[in-house]
Parts: structure tokens; C-alpha cells; sequence
């Protein structure tokens, strides 16, 4: 979430949502536990929240309160009612799922604090039951939005809690923003086939890490083996450190055993086409800096 709450002040007209599982009882009382206050104060991604909740308050007035909405399985964050909707548009949350909000709660209430030092950051959980996964519609142009939703065993988590939810829609998605930088853990056959359509427009991010490097090319070519219609928006590769200062540059390389930018380069995907034309018409794909098609990009590896 870092830098989302600068995004948020400069979009005036925008709305803000979040996960629904701010909303549960348990949610303070874990905040408490790791922050040492019941208020959203301290941490990774909780000041991001704090100052995104600060602006909701300068955006409320005596007659109508601005809150964030609460993203939810089912939920329809767009249209607005009484706001103008041309184009038809929706935005509908399919996750997180009702059991995805509690077991993840449970976890993080499992895992509080022992000792009575307070860490100012919330644990890292593995499994992001309640990330946020969005149906964007226009004029029957459909686009599924992954967020970082993981498969999980259980069928009321994860993105099989939303390939049941989906049964008996003959909705498909038109472009798919595909999860998790492309690993397996949120990959499932049921998604591609129950939730888009042949050949959809599928573009990630890369991911690096350490010796960690996602899509691999392994999960590339898997990706690939759904869609020839594939993008990323940068290679999972990391830069070379540079520094204009010299100096600093030689200090640093003598100083660690291996320092680099993470990731090495930066770009993105646009998709485009008119509201007008059938949907099944292809989308026009734009790439910048050094965003590159995932067939291109395997192919270098050969």
C-alpha cells in the first residue's frame, strides 16, 4: 500500500474501498496487539491507511459523512447511486469471501505478540485470503482484476470460493489482470476456463527479490499455455547498481557482497478499445518502457 494514500489526496473525485475485513470486531483488538493502540497508527501499509482515513475526514462534511467502502464478495462498488452511468459501467468485488475475512482475522489474532515489546508492523500472512479481486464492465467489455488472491484447498477461500460463487454465468472476462506476479500459487485451470474467455488479454508485474524472480519462465510458458495474448510489464530482472557519485558507487560494491535495483526496469500495459464495438473485437496493446510480451520474452531464454 506504500504511496497509495498520496494517489488517493490528489484524485478528489475518486472513492476509496478496502478489504471488509476492517469492519470486524477482532480488527482493533489485533491492531492493539501489534501496534499497542486502538487506533490505525504505525506500521507497513497502516499509516498508508491512516492518512487515506485523515483525508476521508477532510472530505466529510456536517450533512454527509465520507467512509470508505468495504469490499466484499458480491459487493458493487460502481455505479453510485445518482451518479451518471453512460456506458453501463459496474465494478463488482468477487472476493473476499465471507470465510476468507474470519480465517484471516483468526490467523492474526493467533499469532499476536508474546512479549510486551510492540512491534510496529502487522505479520506478513502467506495466504492473502482477503485480497481484493474486481469485475471491471463497460458496454460488455469485461476485465477480472486479480489482485493477489492465492488457490487455496479450502473451496470457501481463495479463487475457488469465486470459480463456485461463478457457476451457471456464461459472464466471461475479456482481459485479465493474472495474480501473484504470475506464480502458481494463484493459478488454477477453473479460472481460465470458467472465468475468461479463449485467448483473453492477460498482462502481470514482475517481482524480484533475492534469489526470487517472478513470472519464472516456467510460469511464463504455463501462462502462455492459456493465452498467446500475454504481457509484462517489466522483465523479472534486476538492474545493475549505478550512482553518479563514483565514490559512493565503488563504496558500496566494496562494502556488500551484491547490491542491485529492484526491479531493474519499469514499464506498463495498455489495453484499449471502443465501448462500441462487440467485445469480442481485440484490444489494441500499447507497451512502454520496458514492458514486453511474455511469447518475446521466453523466446530469449531459448
Amino acid at each position: 500500500m506504500d504511496g497509495i494514500s498520496k494517489v488517493f489526496q490528489a484524485a478528489t473525485g475518486a472513492i476509496f474501498a478496502c478489504t471488509a475485513a476492517v469492519q470486524q470486531p477482532d480488527f482493533n483488538e489485533v491492531l492493539a496487539a501489534w501496534t499497542g493502540t486502538q487506533s490505525l497508527a504505525g506500521g507497513s501499509g497502516i499509516d498508508e491507511l491512516r492518512s487515506i482515513l485523515a483525508e476521508l475526514r477532510k472530505r466529510s462534511t456536517s450533512a454527509r459523512k465520507v467512509a470508505p467502502k468495504l469490499a466484499g464478495v458480491g459487493r458493487v462498488l460502481w455505479p453510485i447511486n445518482g451518479k451518471p452511468n453512460p456506458c453501463g459501467m459496474s465494478i463488482k468485488c468477487l472476493s473476499p469471501s465471507d470465510a476468507a475475512v474470519l480465517a484471516t482475522i483468526s490467523r492474526l489474532k493467533g499469532i499476536a505478540p508474546v512479549s510486551s515489546k510492540i512491534r510496529r508492523r502487522l505479520p506478513l500472512l502467506k495466504e492473502n485470503d482477503t485480497s481484493v479481486v474486481l469485475s471491471v464492465e463497460a458496454s460488455g467489455h469485461r476485465v477480472l482484476l486479480g489482485g493477489d488472491l492465492h488457490v487455496r484447498a479450502d473451496r470457501s477461500l481463495g479463487w475457488l470460493a469465486i470459480v463456485d460463487d461463478h457457476e451457471g454465468s456464461d459472464a466471461r472476462h475479456h482481459a485479465f489482470k493474472v495474480p501473484h506476479h504470475g506464480s502458481p500459487t494463484g493459478d488454477h485451470d477453473d479460472v481460465w476456463s470458467k472465468l475468461t474467455v479463449e485467448q483473453t488479454c492477460a498482462v502481470t508485474t514482475p517481482f524480484v527479490g533475492g534469489s526470487v524472480r517472478l513470472p519464472s519462465v516456467e510460469d511464463c510458458r504455463r501462462i502462455l499455455s492459456k493465452t498467446q495474448n500475454a504481457y509484462l510489464s517489466a522483465p523479472p530482472l534486476p538492474g545493475k547498481f549505478r550512482d553518479t557519485n563514483k565514490a559512493v558507487e565503488r563504496t558500496v560494491q566494496e562494502t556488500t557482497r551484491s547490491v542491485h535495483f529492484v526491479p531493474g526496469k519499469y514499464g506498463h500495459v495498455r489495453l484499449r478499445k471502443l465501448l462500441n464495438g462487440a467485445p469480442s473485437t481485440p484490444w489494441q496493446v500499447e507497451l512502454f518502457g520496458s514492458a514486453v510480451s511474455m511469447s518475446d520474452y521466453v523466446r530469449s531464454f531459448s
